[in-house]
């Protein structure tokens, strides 16, 4: 075969520019075009290497099925082409031409990979315009050596021509075949990798951290933080030997901390959450990085006072900053210095960072009519800013990506391009003095420790972060439960944002206007900057001495246990539990079947190994039941058409030596984990295998005196004979007298109960091996109406009583208010048939009260808790009540929530309640009241309604105002004429005293509403409220009067920001103490904006996004 091969191999030169003009048929020799137009370079990759090879195939009939061309190098790697002339899997119709990796298949490194773009080229050996091509890219290994193209080309068209000018690609059995190879560097490791079986921690030395469903912005910080190695040991530094990981947050923080610098996997969030005090839903909300970063940091700074730990927190991130207003042409100066522990900076107009800088401590100048008032100068021309004193050494600083657009309304993203450097000095921002002087020249330099990343829009996205460990560490991208190595292109390219404009995007293809939207809406948000100075400190190695004892104490014992239960899982592999359902089951079994299936403790489980042998099996049981091997008998048990569980065939001789694994697959049912049998307890000396005409049926016996139906037992019967032949077996069973008169019938299934004729024979009766017989005593006239007369609720026929089980039904009846734990709940047993009055009336009997003093509330699913209340209607049915409700899995019972009215329910339903929190003399003296209503009443009602149950000032003005809040904004002020039809069960009622100052204020002095908010004046909260500016009062001497408004304590009134919102919060301004809002040109839609952390948790947020709280 080498004889009929030709091998050339050239050396590609670097690509020439070509002339606009395009030939219309190109050579496959013209390698710099075929590069082009087949396998156009990746940009985003490092190219190693691209050169061709070609493969001259002299006689293509001689070939065989299965042929490998010559070895090559490229890019320092060993390739052959692959060809299969006749094709490949089945394929005969087909040429398969694949680029085959020629490397060892054994290799030392188990991550060994190529990533290569290639095209394989057919060609006219005469002719090479004459060709057809695939092209493609694949990230050889060792599983996947080789790539390439089932489907190439058609076998029977090789000699035919192949277009109009009359040339096949093989040509008297000559052809070429061309390999153009691209071989890409891969510094990070993942090139085209599809993740599967990837491990992060072998990969990189770092595990990542589980997504809960929405977290993935929590886990972007937390990554961060972990790698603050400062910060990290100032948590384990928190004494937490006798918390609770569910209940403190210090101790999951130190667990999820502890995990991510040990575990071999992913780590969990989940405890850590539970300790903020989320639920499931928390876990599928994404929030705002700084605020929840903001949270956490309160929370732990709390926990670590009076510790090791103390003053950590402040020692890392907190800086000083400036705000001063300072007067052209009078020596004045109005300034206010404050802490910050991160900087929000401008995205939309700042080009780089540099520029947003810049663009934080501008200099706006108060002149004209926006003159400043100086105490003790009057209006003058000042010079307005921000100047920072100090940085701290671990530098947070949020671009602002998302803000409020005032056009359209709404919040929106930015993703304008905005450029971020590696180093930078931020000297030229922080005020000349002692301080600048002390820390040097040098003390304002930084370096990029964390980009924290945002790839959505406003609606949604995924979050990840890009950390460099160590300062001479490599980059690496932690998303999620993976970690990745990152280049420095993905640290800062493409995370600048910007990407091609829209309208550009529609000349592209379909491939790179999907790349480019993904890089346009592809961001940094924060970043992380470490102060050059602090690195050595901030990084330093966090050792075993610096983790508690406990901590891995705890952590190990929890890791022996998952041990343990692993080890449990997989041997119960190998195992699988039989149920045993036994003649004493069947006689305590009260109710439909031979036992209860829905039962979990039904019968007696037996764990199995697959490979005993069912002889194994049978010894155990007999051992357990206390019987000898020749007194039992095991029965298959199946389930029927009809849905009942009956015995099927006795389990013969021949079966006892097979496995479990064998009986269960030839007798269980496929839909159930467990085989299922039934043991018969035989008479010493019964024969041990029935005949073919004997039947083993099962009766039960029906009193209905006491209403109760027990099993009897079993017995055989031969096809052949009257039902009416066991009648004296079955008396002589009860122990009744002989001739007494009987009533048979057959449970078919719960709701067909039929009766059996004495005269027919079981063959007739069409009964089969299993079926259950039920009896009763034949009651006379009399017996029935004297059975009836003392009790009316008696079910004299078995007919009766299985309709009466069928329609049997358990209702647990919770307290739906229940705030000391003190109220029980009931569980009755009731018919699904039931009224809504006879339910009320049940239940009023364990209550001891009147019936109609009762409502129903659904409960929801899947939680359980409290859902609709339920409109009373005499007749309707306890079925159709329950029809929404929940049911607790594995439970029998249903769920409805109860609450004693003070009122008749028919009273109630015709009026509404109204629920108004009542302000007292500060924002903070919140009390609820819950007012009944007539529906037709006027908020005038609410008033009347209000006035016994409130206390008003002495001096006060005795008036009383009712507004309606949503999410922290005042919506609506009532009037007292106001039908309270109108009012939304979306908004939150306030109601309060006017203040007097409000009431009485002069013509000149106004009334300006005041509302809390947390970072964005869009990001409401708390309660909205109005002050009246005074006039020529500073704003100083307001504060303290906001400060007595809210109750609020000194220190947690100094964290406050205050700001003036004008236009609709288009033009947003500081203030400070000595700014005189009297002197401010003022519109009817301003407001005061407090900027304050949101502890409540009740905060307004986009979508079903709620405020960040963390309890723990």
């Amino acid at each position: 075969m080498d004889e009929q091969m030709d091998i050339k191999m050239e050396q590609l030169s670097p690509i020439e520019e070509k002339p606009s003009a395009v030939e219309e048929h190109h050579s496959v020799d013209d390698v710099e075009w075929m590069k082009k137009k087949l396998i156009p370079i990746n940009t985003d990759q490092e190219e190693r290497d691209c050169q061709t090879f070609q493969w001259d195939i002299k006689d293509w009939k001689a070939l065989d099925k299965r042929v490998t061309g010559p070895e090559f190098e490229i890019g320092g790697y060993k390739w052959r082409i692959l060809l299969f002339p006749q094709g490949n899997n089945n394929n005969n119709e087909q040429v398969s031409v694949y680029l085959d990796s020629a490397e060892p298949r054994e290799q030392p490194d188990p991550n060994w990979h190529v990533c290569v773009q290639f095209a394989l080229l057919m060609s006219n050996p005469h002719d090479p315009t004459v060709f057809s091509s695939l092209h493609a890219q694949h990230r050889f290994t060792v599983d996947e050596a080789d790539w390439g193209f089932t489907r190439f080309t058609d076998c029977r068209k090789l000699e035919l021509p192949f277009d109009n000018r009359g040339f096949p690609l093989v040509d008297k059995g000559h052809t070429v075949i061309t390999a153009i190879v691209r071989v890409y560097e891969d510094p990070t490791g993942v090139l085209w990798h599809n993740f599967i079986n990837y491990d992060s921690k072998s990969m990189t030395g770092y595990v990542g951290l589980k997504n809960q469903g929405a977290t993935c912005y929590m886990n972007s910080l937390l990554q961060s933080l972990f790698f603050t190695n400062y910060f990290r040991k100032a948590v384990f530094d928190i004494p937490t030997a006798d918390d609770e990981p569910s209940k403190s947050v210090s101790l999951a923080l130190q667990r999820v901390f502890y995990q991510l610098a040990t575990n071999d996997l992913s780590v969990g969030t989940t405890e850590l959450t539970r300790s903020f005090g989320w639920n499931s839903l928390e876990s599928f909300m994404q929030h705002d990085v700084q605020e929840f970063n903001r949270v956490l940091q309160d929370n732990l700074e709390g926990k670590m006072k009076g510790t090791a730990a103390e003053g950590a927190i402040q020692k890392l991130f907190v800086g000083k900053m400036k705000s001063y207003i300072k007067c052209i042409n009078v020596d004045y100066e109005s300034s206010r210095v404050e802490n910050f522990y991160d900087i929000q900076l401008n995205v939309k107009g700042c080009k780089t960072l540099q520029d947003s800088f810049k663009d934080y401590v501008a200099v706006e100048t108060l002149d004209g009519d926006n003159k400043y008032h100086a105490e003790g100068h009057g209006l003058q021309d000042a010079k307005k800013g921000v100047i920072f004193e100090t940085f701290p050494p671990v530098l947070h600083l949020q671009l602002k990506r998302f803000e409020y657009d005032i056009e359209r309304d709404a919040m929106v993203k930015i993703n304008d391009r905005h450029e971020f450097p590696l180093e930078i000095d931020l000297a030229e921002f922080v005020a000349g003095g002692e301080e600048k002087e002390k820390v040097g020249p040098d003390g304002f330099k930084y370096t990029l420790h964390g980009v924290l990343v945002h790839s959505g829009d406003l609606h949604g996205g995924h979050y990840f972060a890009l950390l460099k460990p160590g300062r001479e560490d490599k980059w690496f991208k932690f998303d999620d439960d993976r970690v990745t190595r990152a280049t420095m292109k993905e640290v800062l390219d493409e995370n600048y944002g910007g990407g091609e404009p829209l309208e550009n995007l529609a000349g592209m293809s379909p491939a790179l206007r999907q790349l480019n939207r993904h890089k346009r809406f592809t961001n940094a948000y924060m970043l992380v900057y470490i102060q050059n100075n602090a690195i050595d400190y901030v990084l330093k190695p966090v050792t075993q001495d610096d983790i508690p004892e406990h901590l891995q104490r705890r952590l190990e014992d929890e890791r022996i246990a998952q041990e343990n239960r692993r080890r449990e899982r997989d041997e119960s592999m190998l195992c699988f539990n039989v149920r045993v359902i036994s003649d004493i089951d069947f006689k305590a079994h009260d109710g439909f079947d031979l036992f209860d299936p829905h039962l979990s403790a039904a019968g007696k489980i037996f764990k199995v190994k697959k490979a005993d042998t069912f002889a194994t099996f049978r010894e155990t049981v007999a051992t357990t039941y206390d019987l000898p091997l020749d007194q039992i008998r095991i029965w298959t048990l199946v389930k029927r058409q009809n849905d009942t569980v009956r015995t099927d065939i006795p389990i013969p001789e021949s079966e006892f030596s097979s496995s479990m694994e064998s009986i269960k697959e030839k007798h269980g049912t496929r839909q159930l984990a467990e085989l299922r049998c039934y043991v018969e307890f035989l008479e010493p000396g019964l024969k041990t295998s029935p005949s073919s005409n004997d039947l083993m049926i099962f009766i039960k016996y029906y009193d209905p005196f006491t209403t109760k139906l027990e099993g009897v037992g079993r017995q055989y019967v031969q096809k052949s004979a009257k039902v009416g032949d066991i009648v004296g077996i079955l008396n002589e069973r009860k122990g009744f007298p002989s001739n007494t008169s009987l009533k048979l019938c057959e449970e078919i299934k719960p709701t067909m109960i039929e009766p059996m004729k004495m005269k027919s024979t079981f063959h007739q009766s069409e009964i089969q091996g299993g079926d259950i017989i039920v009896f009763q005593k034949d009651l006379t006239p009399k017996e029935t109406s004297d059975l009836k007369d003392q009790n009316p609720n008696a079910k004299p026929s078995i007919g009766q009583y299985y309709e009466y089980v069928v329609n049997r039904i358990i209702v647990d009846f919770r307290p739906k208010i229940d705030e000391d734990g003190t109220r029980p709940t009931y569980s009755i047993e009731l018919s699904k048939k039931s009224t809504y009055d006879q339910v009320a009336s049940k239940l009023a009997e364990k209550l001891d009260v009147d019936p109609l003093h009762i409502q129903f509330t659904t409960a929801s699913l899947p939680s359980g808790l409290p859902k609709n209340t339920i409109k009373r209607s005499t007749n309707l049915p306890l079925q159709e009540m329950l029809s929404s409700s929940y049911v607790q899995h594995g439970a029998q019972h249903n769920v409805l929530y109860y609450e004693k009215l003070d009122i008749s329910i028919v009273e109630l339903e015709s009026k509404r309640l109204v629920k108004v929190i009542w302000l007292g003399p500060t924002m903070k003296d919140e009390s609820p009241h819950d007012l009944l209503l007539l529906k037709t009443s006027t908020m005038d009602a609410i008033v009347e309604a209000l006035l016994p149950k409130v206390k008003l000032a002495p001096n006060g003005s005795q008036k009383l105002r009712i507004i309606g809040v949503y999410n922290g904004k005042l919506l609506k002020e009532y009037s007292t004429n106001d039908p309270i039809s109108t009012l939304s069960d979306q908004l939150t009622m306030y109601a309060e005293e006017i203040p007097t100052d409000e009431l009485d204020r002069k013509d000149n002095e106004r009334a300006i509403l005041c509302q809390h908010f947390q970072g964005d004046i869009s990001r409401t909260h708390g309660i909205p409220f109005r002050m009246v500016i005074q006039e020529g009062e500073t704003f100083g001497d307001m504060k303290t009067r906001i400060r007595a408004r809210l109750g609020m304590s000194e220190k947690d009134f100094a964290k406050i920001k205050f700001v003036l919102c004008q236009g609709g919060g288009g033009k947003i301004n500081p203030l400070n103490d000595d700014d005189i809002l009297s002197d401010v040109d003022m519109g009817s839609g301003d407001v005061i904006g407090l900027d304050h952390i949101d502890k409540s948790g009740r905060g307004n947020r986009l979508g079903l996004e709620k405020a960040i709280f963390i309890r723990g």
